[in-house]
């Protein structure tokens, strides 16, 4: 299974598992067109406020993982993991 959808304008979508929320990439990044084994590039920064607070997910997409920087404020960060297949984690965007 991928572990990066092609959603709507051909953004992409992936499940991150250090917030456990979907990630949209827009056409701003450089993927290397491999939904299985995704690489993005420059890093990947998301930032969802929380109340007074602001979330922060900072990444590195390499060759199907996911390298969270330090900056994040999940349990994840410093740690490097692999991509969770989308499908398995969001079913009810399958096709």
């Amino acid at each position: 299974m991928a572990k990066f959808r092609r959603i709507q304008y051909d953004n992409l979508a992936f499940h991150c598992p250090g917030c456990n929320f979907v990630h949209i990439i827009d056409k701003r990044w450089i993927f290397n067109n491999d939904l299985n084994n995704p690489t993005i590039n420059p890093s990947l920064l998301v930032r969802e406020p929380v109340g007074n607070k602001v979330n922060v997910c900072h990444s590195f997409i390499r060759e199907g993982k996911i390298q969270f920087l330090s900056d994040s404020t999940h349990g994840l960060a410093g740690k490097t993991v692999e991509i969770p297949d989308f499908e398995t984690m969001h079913p009810d965007w399958s096709e």
